[in-house]
């Protein structure tokens, strides 16, 4: 098989976020004065936004962009533990969420060479992101410039690992699912929607983490520089 395209997920694969999800959790307790678990009240918050997620997937919902359902999703998670907040005091701290992710969002330092390299191989380069137009082109920077393509959950108003955000990317770039690759560090999003949409998956694990729910990536990876071994195997 040959290969074409390269795509590749944003937030936890090309942009990092230096414990984000530990310090956030901590600072929204800590807003709302209340002393729940943190480790359980993310485990909570997560299980809400993924619920929003899925939801709008099956059509249950109808679509609202990420900051939105990160705000949903906060809500229905303190009202898990009996906590009420006003709106104002929820945008409050939806406002806090962005503030952080805006200081924590680094771009992964193989990144760029990464990616230079595959474009010198005449490959093109994708990305496709559950995420929000602006804030995601704040976090990219110049980075932006080198794809060829980028689809956003917040342009295409659905979500991975829905088959129709995958479909709008290879579109956008001309390309059979036959003829991409996909990397992503999130197994139920990012592995299991590219296998559904027939995309060679690889997953970014790098935490070392088992692999679940009978998922399987067809490449796994733990630097982000293997992504031109895998290349070099298909690229012809």
């Amino acid at each position: 098989m040959s290969l074409k395209t390269v795509f590749f997920d944003a937030y936890g694969t090309l942009l990092e976020l230096e414990n984000y999800y530990h310090d956030l959790s901590a600072q929204v307790l800590d807003g709302v004065g209340c002393g729940i678990n943190q480790h359980h009240f993310w485990e909570a918050w997560n299980d809400e936004f993924n619920a929003i997620i899925f939801n709008i997937i099956e059509g249950q919902r109808p679509f609202m962009n990420t900051r939105t359902t990160y705000r949903v999703s906060l809500e229905n998670a303190l009202l898990r533990y009996g906590v009420s907040v006003s709106d104002k005091q929820l945008d409050e701290l939806n406002k806090m969420c962005k503030t952080l992710l805006d200081q924590r969002c680094t771009i992964l330092p193989s990144t760029r060479g990464v990616i230079e390299a595959l474009k010198r191989k005449g490959v093109k380069i994708g990305l496709i992101s559950n995420g929000d137009n602006d804030e995601l082109s704040h976090h990219l920077g110049d980075l932006a410039g080198l794809f060829d393509a980028t689809t956003i959950s917040e342009s295409v108003r659905a979500y991975k690992p829905d088959a129709k955000i995958f479909q709008a990317a290879l579109n956008g770039l001309e390309t059979n699912p036959t003829e991409a690759l996909f990397i992503g560090d999130n197994l139920r999003v990012d592995v299991n929607g590219a296998n559904k949409a027939g995309i060679r998956s690889v997953w970014y694990n790098k935490d070392g983490k088992h692999s679940a729910d009978g998922i399987k990536p067809h490449f796994t990876i733990t630097s982000m520089n293997e992504v031109l071994e895998i290349v070099k195997l298909l690229y012809r």
